[in-house]
């Protein structure tokens, strides 16, 4: 029985943590569709992916100067849109900072799975995150080294037991 391929938003897809991304879904066709990319300005990178991978959406600081490269441009979007667009299963939140934050909450507001890589926003917006994760029915799942393994640790314990982590 053949299973329905996970619909991928990879935000901050030209960085290390989208790249290796699509490295990922590179390695297992059939299984991922890339719904949507996002990139700040590296223009040239984000239209290689947009012609690989074919996404319906795109966020850029500059979609014009995207379009200009590509045969056809996909939709643009905010990071927000494509944060809580109903075709996509799972958010890869790899934007730095703060602008990470907003599109990773509205996402768990809309009941999406985060692969969070972003641990700005974790730092700034925990408890906002896991309520939002909580009313939305969205679930978060590290995927940056340190929150990743700390993540893993814990999977099976009894979280109420851990006092304090830290992080070096």
């Amino acid at each position: 029985m053949d299973r329905p391929l996970t619909r991928v938003a990879v935000l901050g897809s030209t960085g290390s943590i989208g790249c290796q991304t699509l490295d990922v879904i590179r390695a297992h066709p059939g299984r991922f569709q890339v719904t949507a990319l996002s990139a700040w300005t590296n223009i040239r990178l984000l239209a290689q992916q947009v012609d690989e991978f074919q996404p319906r959406l795109v966020a850029c600081a500059d979609h014009e100067s995207l379009a200009e490269m590509l045969a056809a441009a996909p939709q643009p979007a905010s990071l927000t849109e494509i944060a809580c667009d109903p075709e996509v299963d799972i958010v890869v939140a790899g934007v730095v900072g703060r602008q990470g934050l907003e599109p990773v909450l509205r996402a768990l507001e809309c009941g999406k799975t985060v692969a969070l890589a972003n641990k700005e926003a974790m730092v700034m917006g925990g408890p906002l995150l896991r309520a939002a994760a909580a009313n939305g029915g969205g679930s978060i799942r590290p995927v940056d080294s340190e929150h990743s393994a700390i993540w893993q640790c814990l999977a099976g314990e009894d979280a109420s037991a851990v006092r304090r982590l830290v992080l070096t």
